[in-house]
This record gives structure tokens, C-alpha cells and sequence, in this order.
């Protein structure tokens, strides 16, 4: 097994020479093997060596006993070692995510800390068949089925090739005793109805199902890297600022044309949360009028407008309140509603006597625009006559009384009977 890791360290380019590694040590079979071996390689590749072990406090006894394996391990190995001690229900609980989503993060969180060049996990052939098969009842394309990554970022995954029955097989011969979590053997948690209910019945199917497997999101992870690529050429032609054109998306194929959405999204507002469903409401929008609009996770807003397709993340919407000869900052700006002339800043004139109830603030429905001509229009008409895109509409900042709106950033509404001024500048800072 170890010429087979070497190969998988040479093939995804794992270590380079010099390296400083940390590896998650669980006290499982995997991690120990994993542990074992690097401890081998340190010589060839001149690692520098050092274990992290989480204590999750999920089995109280289970737990500190792994926890004392995993000591006397590094030990007797000589691998400096750093344990942490969770409370993983807590904070499951805090941010509302299940044991293993909370696991998972304070485990990642803890690797980041170390502070090594690389994070070394010992994720293995079946673990890759079961992210495999949870991802496909879950619905998933290229992306998912090239399942769990050799290598993400500083995430190194050396016996990723190598099945669970030659990790303890390995652990075997080499005289490696190791810890066995309880839970795993529990069929509460998907992951555990896969590994003990499903993959046996493919195994009988096909003895080699789990190696097969692997094989094949290798195969979907490179036609999934050129389909990506072949998408990222055509945003880069599609893209007019954050607007995708409309005539050219319709061009495309839907699979190009659905991983164009993915890559505007990302650059949007990033993708956790962003599914397929989101996807296709997009797609929607393509046969839509102009001016409609959905809004999406992450405060993802898509408009279909002139141009195309326009994606921007929403701001959080601005009402502040303003008194006469107060000034307030608002973005970055300072503003002063004032009757004297001549303050400081860019002066816009008010025709209105009223002095109290005055808001700086975003749009909210029903607006109307109180026209300097002293005519009254609906705020949309008048963005629509202003040629405003929609996709700025939001974040217009208004001067308003109630739903009657005075001024709009950056148009000129000038009124010829003075009464009150907006000043408007900015920090020389």
C-alpha cells in the first residue's frame, strides 16, 4: 500500500520537499495508517511532522479514551501532537447545524491553525464512494460526482486510492492497533446507511464496486475541469460588467449556459446555498419582460433588464432619519439638511417648507417623485425615463418626506423656490 500512496502523492502533486505537515489524527484506522506512513516519508520528501487530535466530547468515555490512544501514540513516535477539547453538541446547537456539519468545520478550523504548508486527512477510496452516492440521491452533476478532492487548497488526501480493507490490512502487518468509533457502526446517519447497508449490496454486484467508483470520479473530475473551462471562456465573452447578454446566453448549450449562471453567481455573492432549482430560476428569466427580477440566497438578486441578465447583491437598505442642522454620515458620506446657504460641500435646494420628517433612504413601493416642474410621477417611471437600470435602482440613495421623494443621488432636481438645502460631501480621509 505504501508504493500505492506514493503514486497518488506524485500523481495530485501532495508534498513538495521541505514541507511542514499536520495531520488530523483521529485514532481510527485510516488516520493511523496515514500517520504511519508519513512518518516513513518524512526522510524522502524532508517533512516536518506534527499531529492535531479533536477531542468532539460527543462519547464521553469513547472520546478521552481515543483521546489517550492518540498521546500515546505520537509518543512513541516521536510526533509532536496538539489536542483539542470541543464542545461539538454546543456548538452544533448555537449555529444550528447538525453534529457532523459542527465536527466538521471545528476540524477544519483547527487544521487552519496550525499554521502548516499542508493539512494531511486521511479520507480513503470508500469514503470517496460514499460522498459518491449521498451526492448523487441528493442531486448532482460532474462537479459532484468527482467526489471528495486529492487536494483543496492545503488539503492533502494521500490514501484517497487506497480502500478501507487495505488500510486495515495495513495497519496489520505493521503491528498498528487503532481506535474503532462506536457511532460508526450505528446506521442513524446517511453516511453510515451507505457504508453498511448499500455498498455491501454493490459489492455483490461487483466485488471491485468501490475501486470502479473511484476510477470513475477521477474520469467525471476531468470532464467536469473541461466543461469548466469551456464555461469560464464563454462568460468572459458573455459578461458586460455584472450583466451577462441575452441574445448570446440563448446561444448556448444548457449545460454551458447553466455553468455560466454558476460562475456569475460565484462572482456575485459566492455559491453555498445556490442549488440547481436557483439555477433554473434564473434560466427563467431569459423569456421574461424587462424589469423583473428574483431575488435568491445570499442577497443574490438577478434582473433581466436590456441587456441580459444582470446579477448584483443587495445592500442593505438605508432609512435614516434627518434633522434640521444635523449632520449624519451614511456610506461613507456626510450629509446636512440645513436653511442656511453656503455650508460647505455639494448644495442641492429643497422647494418645501416642511422642516420635520425628513429621511435619507433607499426606495420602498409607492414611491412617488416630486418633479421640480411640479409635476408628481411614480418613482419606477421616472428611474425607466431616466434610464436608470434596475439594477441600481436599490441602492439609490432618496431624499424623501413619507412616499414623496425631493431628491435622488446623482440627478438634478432643481427647484426654483428655495426653502431648505441638502448638503452633501465626503471625508478628506
Amino acid at each position: 500500500m505504501l508504493e500505492k500512496v506514493l503514486d497518488t502523492i506524485e500523481q495530485f502533486d501532495m508534498l513538495h520537499r521541505g514541507d511542514s505537515v499536520v495531520i488530523g489524527l483521529s485514532g481510527g484506522a485510516d488516520s493511523v495508517a496515514l500517520a504511519h506512513i508519513l512518518l516513513r516519508l518524512a526522510g524522502r520528501y524532508s517533512l516536518t511532522l506534527s499531529a492535531v487530535h479533536v477531542n468532539h466530547n460527543i462519547r464521553t468515555e469513547g472520546a478521552m479514551h481515543d483521546q489517550q490512544f492518540v498521546e500515546k501514540f505520537c509518543a512513541e513516535n516521536s510526533l509532536p501532537l496538539k489536542v483539542y477539547s470541543l464542545d461539538i453538541k454546543g456548538i452544533a446547537q448555537k449555529y444550528d447545524l447538525t453534529l457532523e456539519e459542527a465536527g466538521r468545520q471545528q476540524r477544519y478550523a483547527v487544521f487552519k491553525a496550525a499554521g502548516a504548508d499542508k493539512t494531511a486527512v486521511a479520507h480513503n477510496l470508500n469514503d470517496n464512494a460514499e460522498t459518491m452516492i449521498m451526492r448523487l440521491c441528493r442531486g448532482t452533476g460532474l462537479k459532484g460526482m468527482g467526489g471528495i478532492l486529492p487536494v483543496r487548497d492545503d488539503i492533502i488526501r494521500p490514501l484517497i486510492m487506497c480502500s478501507r480493507d487495505e488500510i486495515e490490512s495495513y495497519c496489520r502487518q505493521n503491528g498498528l492497533n487503532w481506535c474503532t468509533d462506536e457511532t460508526n457502526l450505528q446506521t442513524d446517519y446517511t453516511r453510515n446507511k451507505i457504508r453498511h447497508l448499500v455498498l455491501p449490496v454493490l459489492k455483490e454486484i461487483n466485488p471491485d464496486a468501490i475501486s470502479v467508483l473511484g476510477k470513475n470520479a477521477l474520469i467525471f473530475r476531468q470532464e467536469n475541469d473541461l466543461v469548466e473551462q469551456l464555461a469560464a471562456e464563454a462568460f468572459e465573452r458573455l459578461k458586460n460588467g455584472n450583466t451577462l447578454d441575452a441574445n448570446d446566453l440563448s446561444k448556448l448549450n444548457d449545460v454551458l449556459r447553466y455553468r455560466v449562471y454558476r460562475i456569475a453567481c460565484e462572482n456575485a455573492v459566492g455559491l453555498k446555498d445556490i442549488a440547481f432549482r436557483h439555477i433554473e430560476i434564473i434560466d427563467d428569466l431569459l423569456d421574461k419582460p424587462v424589469g423583473r427580477r428574483v431575488d435568491l440566497p445570499k442577497g443574490l438578486c438577478v434582473i433581466r433588464d436590456g441587456g441580459g441578465l444582470t446579477f448584483v447583491k443587495k445592500h442593505d437598505a438605508v432609512d435614516t432619519a434627518l434633522e434640521i442642522d444635523v449632520p449624519v454620515k451614511i456610506n461613507g458620506k456626510n450629509y446636512l439638511l440645513t436653511r442656511e446657504k453656503g455650508k460647505r460641500g455639494i448644495c442641492h435646494a429643497v422647494d418645501c417648507g416642511e422642516t420635520q420628517g425628513w429621511r435619507i433612504r433607499t426606495r420602498r413601493q409607492g414611491d412617488i417623485f416630486m418633479r421640480a416642474d411640479g409635476r408628481q410621477i411614480k418613482l419606477k417611471k421616472f428611474f425607466t425615463d431616466m434610464k436608470i437600470p434596475v439594477s441600481r435602482r436599490e441602492d439609490i440613495l432618496l431624499l424623501a418626506r413619507d412616499d414623496r421623494v425631493y431628491l435622488a443621488e446623482g440627478i438634478k432636481n432643481i427647484f426654483k423656490n428655495e426653502g431648505l438645502y441638502l448638503y452633501l460631501w465626503e471625508d478628506l480621509t
